[in-house]
């Protein structure tokens, strides 16, 4: 199937659709979505409606800029996308790219996306609680996984 989006046309087969039932938070009446990768933007992917061609999110592997993220998935989250096996959910967080400042690029560890992968059911989970933030800067991230790296490194 042909879609127009924003980043571009793409072409996605009917079988690689993600679909969130809930939609988005701010895009509530937007279900489905596509994971859709740009050379030029590797590792940021876009996730880009299928239904409204102006929306896209950047969104990123957290494990690249936090090495140490962990995400606990309840169990009405497990139900509600019908998980059998926890190795088969795609865990990605939205990042927010400032036009004038690249440098200051953030992401949202808060409330990751979660995609099982077996049914292409998704949500973005919003915990009541979280140890992190709807905004890390994924620069002084990296730096931090760096040193927490090291020092286990240098612990063995």
């Amino acid at each position: 199937m042909h879609y127009k989006t924003n980043i571009g046309e793409i072409e996605i087969e009917e079988k690689d659709i993600i679909t969130f039932n809930s939609g988005l938070p701010g895009f509530e009446n937007l279900k489905y979505f596509a994971l859709f990768a740009l050379d030029e933007t590797k590792p940021v992917q876009w996730l880009v409606s299928l239904e409204d061609e102006s929306v896209s999110l950047p969104i990123l592997d957290p494990w690249l800029v936090v090495s140490d993220y962990s995400v606990d998935i309840p169990d009405d989250i497990i139900s509600f996308l019908k998980i059998n096996n926890q190795e088969k959910v795609l865990v990605l967080t939205v990042v927010r790219i400032p036009d004038s400042n690249p440098e200051s690029m953030t992401i949202n560890l808060a409330a990751p996306v979660l995609v099982n992968l077996e049914n292409n059911l998704a949500i973005q989970y919003i915990p009541s609680k979280s140890k992190y933030q709807l905004r890390h800067n994924v620069k002084e991230e990296i730096e931090r996984s760096k040193r927490l790296l090291e020092t286990f490194k240098d612990g063995e």
